[in-house]
């Protein structure tokens, strides 16, 4: 404390002693009528306005945290409900260092009282405080202040000391009352809780307790614990070094009959002599976290269409059996089976009847499978068969492995009634045998990969076994498919052209754009290698975007230098022509380079159409009102329904090269031809012929009526100054 502001106490004899009597009876008398529930505020109301205090407050003594909330507070004339008490931590000491405290000149001793209030708006001048007792120990105070400097201390000390005893008495059973409050709400919390004695028969439960085991309190009152909580585990109670406390999930059984899990904490309660009197157990019932966690459990390690095991259980499971093969010297297969024309399920249909055929295919495998054999799911259309043991003899497991797989292909490919229709689809399976020299566990799902999409390769609904060959050449289409990202970026990508001629004069009426790789370094790329690789992925929608502004850049170009081409036809993949701009890209395309639209013929596959037949159309119809003409390429060697070639607004059709080659070798290939020819005939369709290589073939078509061929009679491909002089050699020839 500051020297020039000490603490003292303030003494003032200007009253009477009659008056102080008085006085001093009535707040007896007052206090004397008042119950606890009210005494501390009846008591600083009282002190407050005989002392002309501007503020009066009881509050707990806690030195660490001092802004608790007052027990009682009083300020100008009334109570003030959930106030903080305002003792600073200097504040706090001195009150702990005198059982009364006076304290003049306050505001100068303690500038930062009026920081913890402020809402305070009057300079406080004098202080002083009594201790709250219990035990020796000082567990709280009552205090006042004053903004009078000459406040009376003496007078406020002689009208409190007749009821300090009954301060501390009263504050001790606030307390307790507190305790006791604050027991009864954890006692009835969302736990249940069951009291016994020290012979385990129950005292009291709380309201959870009947909720979680459907028992009320009226019927367990007075019972020994393990009628309630009875086999199978009717004792649950342990005692170690004296001291008993047990903690862990036993199965329970509900008043209903209904079982349940139930985490189950006991603890003894012991006097002060150290004798067990009661028992505390608390009960939770987590059956529905437990339930929760089994399926999550269930959902990292099973697929949630199908309930098969998903890639992660497979994978445990592969390198399970694995070790098992190596060690016992017995064979096993991994098959990988991926369904055939699934998609198109998917597009007609949508997801909900896709998923309903995949759960047909899981409930079909399933009824294959031996003991001990793993069906799991991959992922979308991809299911995965492990045979644990198929004996110790290479040739017999390869066997036995074969014969399931065909047995797979012919499960699944039996149709699938769905809604008044029969789906059909079929499956491609690769399998590789295991334990092979050199082979983990880990190779063996990328082996039976590799062999099932050769088995897709050679024409589906096969099966074919992995060789190191398969993964040489998986590993050159890894390369490849590499490689291939960065063409358009290296400009590695080419264009070349094939001449369409009339069958009947052998004029020049158009061209057919073709896309070439030629990678840096290297020899041209087959296109028979890499458009298929960029059909897989998103690569096949730029590319072609590319061929058609290379293609209308030439046109131009061609125009320019006077070259006349009637028509130029391109290739539109059907993810290219589905994509959501490619209307406005052929429209940006045609204005830019200022192509009449009638010199661009797009040649679509029936692929184009399949699950999307109203897109098709509408976006056909579309560019046919700005003068687009269309082909459909690759015609008698699709799938798809005629009925939707009488609605698709095309201009002719391209007779696929595979029916051109044996003629006039075969004679159902000019049966098939001649049918196309008369149909198209009927429909108002031009035909192009693909791939004629014979005076022969050029005949036939000339007889039959066909209106236009390419192929290698006439020229091959040829790249975009070749082409400029095969235009100008035709234009020369027919302007003679």
């Amino acid at each position: 404390m500051d020297s020039k502001k000490p603490i003292k106490a303030v003494l003032n004899s200007s009253f009477s002693s009659s008056e102080f009597t008085a006085s001093l009876s009535q707040l007896a008398l007052a206090l004397a009528a008042q119950p606890s529930e009210g005494f501390f505020n009846e008591l600083l109301s009282q002190l407050a306005k005989r002392c002309n205090a501007y503020e009066a407050y009881i509050a707990r003594f806690d030195s660490r945290a001092p802004q608790l909330p007052c027990i009682a507070y009083w300020r100008g004339g009334q109570f003030i409900q959930n106030k903080l008490s305002p003792a600073t931590p200097k504040l706090l000491a001195a009150i702990r260092q005198h059982s009364r405290l006076t304290i003049s000149d306050f505001s100068a001793c303690y500038p930062d009282y009026a920081s913890v209030q402020p809402e305070l708006t009057v300079n406080i001048n004098g202080f002083w405080a009594q201790q709250i007792v219990e035990q020796d120990r000082v567990v709280g105070y009552m205090a006042f202040s004053f903004i009078d400097e000459d406040f009376d201390a003496e007078r406020l000390s002689h009208m409190c000391q007749p009821f300090i005893a009954r301060l501390n008495a009263e504050f001790l059973q606030y307390q307790q009352n507190e305790a006791l409050s604050l027991s009864a709400v954890a006692f009835e919390s969302n736990e249940g809780l069951i009291i016994t004695d020290a012979n385990y028969r129950i005292v009291k439960v709380n309201k959870a307790f009947a909720q979680i085991t459907g028992y009320p309190s009226s019927e367990v009152l007075g019972c020994e614990l393990s009628a309630i909580f009875a086999s199978p585990n009717p004792v649950f109670i342990e005692e170690v070094n004296g001291t008993v406390r047990r903690k862990g999930e036993v199965q329970r059984t509900r008043k209903n009959g209904q079982q349940y899990t139930q985490l189950e904490t006991i603890t003894a309660v012991h006097n002060k002599g150290s004798a067990v009197t009661h028992y505390v157990v608390c009960i939770q019932d987590i059956s529905a976290s437990i339930e929760s966690e089994q399926k999550n459990q269930h959902l990292a390690f099973y697929d949630e269409l199908t309930g098969l095991p998903n890639r992660r259980k497979l994978h445990e499971e592969l390198s399970i059996c694995f070790s098992r093969a190596k060690k016992q010297h017995v064979i096993g297969a991994l098959l990988f089976i991926d369904l055939d024309h699934f998609k198109n399920i998917n597009d007609s249909l949508g997801h909900a009847a896709g998923d309903w055929v995949l759960q047909q295919v899981a409930n079909r495998l399933q009824d294959l499978i031996r003991e001990g054999d793993v069906l799991a799911r991959l992922g979308g259309d991809e299911f995965v068969l492990l045979l644990a043991d198929l004996g110790e003899s290479p040739p017999h497991a390869e066997q036995q492995a074969n014969i399931v797989g065909k047995r797979l292909i012919q499960t699944i490919s039996a149709p699938y009634p769905f809604d008044g229709q029969s789906l059909h689809i079929g499956a491609s399976v690769g399998i590789t045998l295991f334990p092979g020299k050199g082979q983990t566990a880990e190779d063996l799902l990328k082996q039976a990969d590799t062999a099932m999409y050769q088995a897709k390769s050679a024409g589906r609904r096969t099966v074919m076994f992995f060789d190191d060959g398969m993964q040489r050449q998986a590993d050159k289409r890894l390369q490849m498919n590499n490689a291939l990202r960065n063409a358009l970026a290296n400009q590695e990508l080419l264009l070349y052209f094939q001449p369409q001629h009339m069958v009947s004069t052998g004029e020049l009426v158009g061209a057919e754009a073709l896309v070439r790789w030629q990678p840096e370094g290297k020899s041209i790329v087959s296109p028979t290698e890499f458009i298929p690789m960029a059909e897989e992925s998103d690569l096949i929608i730029d590319i072609g975007m590319w061929v058609l502004e290379q293609s209308c850049k030439h046109m131009a170009k061609w125009q320019t230098m006077g070259l006349l081409l009637p028509e130029l036809s391109v290739n539109v993949s059907a993810k290219q022509f589905h994509h959501p701009d490619f209307v406005d890209k052929i429209e940006e395309l045609m204005s830019r380079y200022q192509l009449d639209s009638a010199m661009l013929n797009l040649e679509i596959t029936e692929s184009v159409v399949l699950g999307h037949a109203e897109d098709t159309i509408r976006k056909m119809e579309q560019l046919k009102d700005i003068g687009l003409r269309f082909s459909i390429d690759d015609f008698g060697a699709g799938y798809s329904s005629l009925s939707y070639l009488k609605r698709l607004p095309v201009d002719e059709l391209k007779i696929d090269r595979s029916f051109i080659r044996d003629i006039p070798r075969d004679s159902r290939d000019m049966a098939i031809v001649d049918a196309v020819l008369a149909m198209a005939n009927h429909l108002g369709f031009t035909v192009t012929a693909e791939g004629v290589e014979t005076r022969q073939q050029l005949e036939f078509l000339k007889q039959q009526g066909c209106t236009f061929y390419q192929g290698y009679l006439s020229s091959k491909a040829i790249p975009a100054d070749a082409m400029e002089r095969y235009i100008q050699r035709f234009q020369r020839k027919y302007s003679q």
